[in-house]
Order: C-alpha cells, then sequence, then structure tokens
C-alpha cells in the first residue's frame, strides 16, 4: 500500500468523524502522512476513552506481560498470547527476570561474584 492510498483511507474514514474535514482529498496533505496522524490520533483517543469507560481488572499474566514490555523484554511488535497466558509463561518469566537464579541453582537473586583480583599501583 503506498503512502498515498494509505493517506487516501484515512481520509475516507475522518469523512465519519462529526467535524468532517473542509477540504477534498489532497494527494500532497497525504504524501507527508496529514490524514493518517489524523485518524490515528482519533483512533487512539477513542480507544483510550472506551477503555476509561469500560476498566476492567487485568489478568496477573497481562500485568506480568506490560511490565515485561517496561522492562524492554518485548516491544511493541511483541503480541500478548492468550495461549501463553493460559500456561502462566508470563508471570514465570517476570519472576524469572525479577529473581534470576542463584550459582547453586536454587531460586532468589542472583549475586554478581566480586572481583577477587587485587589491583596493584604501577
Amino acid at each position: 500500500m503506498t503512502a498515498s492510498s494509505e493517506g487516501f483511507r484515512a481520509y475516507q474514514l475522518l469523512q465519519w468523524v462529526p467535524f468532517a474535514l473542509p477540504a477534498p482529498f489532497d494527494d500532497e496533505l497525504a504524501a507527508i502522512g496529514h490524514y493518517t496522524k489524523l485518524q490515528r490520533l482519533r483512533s487512539s483517543q477513542a480507544l483510550d476513552a472506551w477503555d476509561n469507560a469500560h476498566p476492567e481488572e487485568r489478568s496477573t499474566e497481562l500485568a506480568a506481560f506490560l511490565q515485561l514490555e517496561k522492562l524492554h523484554l518485548y516491544t511493541q511488535s511483541d503480541f500478548f498470547s492468550p495461549s501463553k497466558a493460559r500456561d502462566g509463561y508470563y508471570a514465570k518469566r517476570l519472576s524469572d527476570h525479577l529473581n534470576p537464579a542463584k550459582p547453586d541453582g536454587t531460586p532468589g537473586a542472583a549475586r554478581s561474584p566480586r572481583n577477587l583480583r587485587r589491583r596493584h599501583s604501577l
């Protein structure tokens, strides 16, 4: 899909907005992403309004997934998987990340080995 056709699609979607766009479609505005930007903004605002109007308790798995995302272990291109969540994957991964295994294999915070080498002055 070219930038112009993406822009035209966004322009068409924006026609359903009550304020409507005051001018006909403009290829130059589409080329610079004006319509696409407006549509993304409108869509994000609508989703935020829906989320605020319909608060739901998040599952512990979704909360763990979002925390992993904040820790940059996942990016925006990684999607939440209900099948992984069913198996407790995200909570376990978060727990493993926050509490890595000790060198002897037991759970708990691992300590980094100290540098035992003495420094000699030159």
